[in-house]
């Protein structure tokens, strides 16, 4: 495959005119300048590395917990319309019986079935290990604190393919932290109620990401500063941001790329099952839900749950809020949750021998084409 007359993003550069040559799923070369070979002409639009998404529920009708058997399947083929190549998905709370209902069935589609559209590189479990206090749209009654054999239960009957995990570190003395680190899980504080003082404990035991920063967490107050202080204060913590312009004010927005830089914030949808979908009714896990645009708050208290809006959206919301230049863009959006998760020696930004996961997207930033691991998901 040859994707050619392509402005080309690079790690520290941009290709103004040029071509790239796929082969055998990877990046086999990129070069300036035209070729007279057949492949796939772009006319000029933006050629970035595939967008990953770290903290996205579900979209199109299903998610994690909502859907038949093949609901996983469903949204890795519907979500390549959004530019993403790979992505976790989020579970919400739930009872420890459905959880693990939840956690085989998905240890199932990645051992057999993840082979269409986008790659799920695993799950992010989102609850129940959170504050009562900062609970967002998760279900009360259902919160306990941070349990290891809890945890390890769902580690084993998702085949090993849980990845993250949202917790409130003020609800454990570290020892779950420590755990997570020593089994390869990214552990992301949130959900939480704590001070700044309290972080320093995960952070000194290796936590280095955020969940949704500003959203359901204690923030930025002059006499207690919260968790929204802790991770603006500390520069190497990676910083997960709903960019819709619906869940953090754009002024706010600015703040946090001035503060943290391009270096240390990720994009993320935090997406619900509406997502795709008709304005109306609908659930997230056992909450009743209204979708109104890209809106979806719960029906019963009008608090925001979940998202309505696409990766691409929200890619082309904060480069406009910001104006974003291309290579510094593609660190929020692939490069740095590549690194996070430590997949970026084969994916996340485009070079040589990498896999050949790319969105092609228009002078608007709108989604022309994905292509994942040489093959493509999505044409426009």
């Amino acid at each position: 495959m040859i994707i050619k007359n392509a402005k080309i993003v690079l790690e520290d550069k941009i290709i103004e005119n040029g071509y790239l040559i796929v082969e055998n799923k990877k990046i086999a070369a990129i070069e300036e300048g035209t070729t007279v070979k057949e492949g796939i002409d772009v006319e000029g639009k933006w050629v970035l590395p595939g967008f990953i998404d770290c903290h996205v529920h579900g979209g199109y009708g299903v998610d994690f917990e909502t859907g038949d058997e093949n609901r996983f399947e469903t949204f890795a083929i519907n979500v390549a319309k959004e530019g993403i190549t790979k992505y976790l998905q989020a579970s919400v709370t739930n009872s420890q019986t459905n959880n693990e209902k939840y956690y085989q069935e998905f240890g199932t589609f990645m051992s057999t079935k993840n082979q269409v559209g986008a790659k799920c590189l695993g799950a992010h479990m989102e609850g129940p290990f959170i504050s009562p206090d900062r609970k967002g749209a998760h279900e009360v009654t259902l919160l306990i604190k941070p349990n290891i054999e809890i945890t390890q239960k769902l580690i084993d009957l998702s085949n090993n393919n849980l990845k993250m995990v949202t917790y409130a570190g003020e609800l454990q003395d570290g020892s779950y932290t420590s755990f997570l680190i020593e089994n390869q899980i990214v552990p992301s504080i949130g959900h939480s109620n704590m001070e700044a003082y309290e972080f320093e404990k995960d952070y000194n035991l290796g936590a280095r990401h955020i969940t949704h920063l500003f959203n359901a967490m204690s923030g930025v107050d002059q006499r207690r500063p919260g968790l929204a202080t802790a991770a603006l204060n500390h520069h190497d913590v990676l910083v997960e941001v709903i960019s819709d312009g619906i869940h953090i004010h754009p002024d706010t927005l600015k703040m946090i790329y001035d503060h943290k830089g391009p270096d240390n914030i990720c994009i993320i949808t935090d997406a619900m099952n509406a997502k795709g979908l008709p304005d109306g009714e609908y659930r997230l896990g056992e909450l009743k839900v209204i979708k109104q645009n890209m809106t979806v708050a719960l029906k019963e208290t009008g608090v925001l749950a979940g998202a309505g809006a696409t990766f691409d959206h929200n890619v082309r919301t904060y480069q406009q809020v910001c104006q974003i230049p291309m290579t510094q863009l593609i660190k929020m959006t692939s490069i740095n949750i590549a690194k996070q998760l430590g997949i970026f020696e084969s994916t996340g930004s485009l070079t040589l021998n990498k896999l050949a996961d790319i969105v092609v997207l228009d002078e608007n930033l709108n989604v022309a084409m994905t292509i994942i691991e040489g093959s493509v998901g999505y044409k426009n």
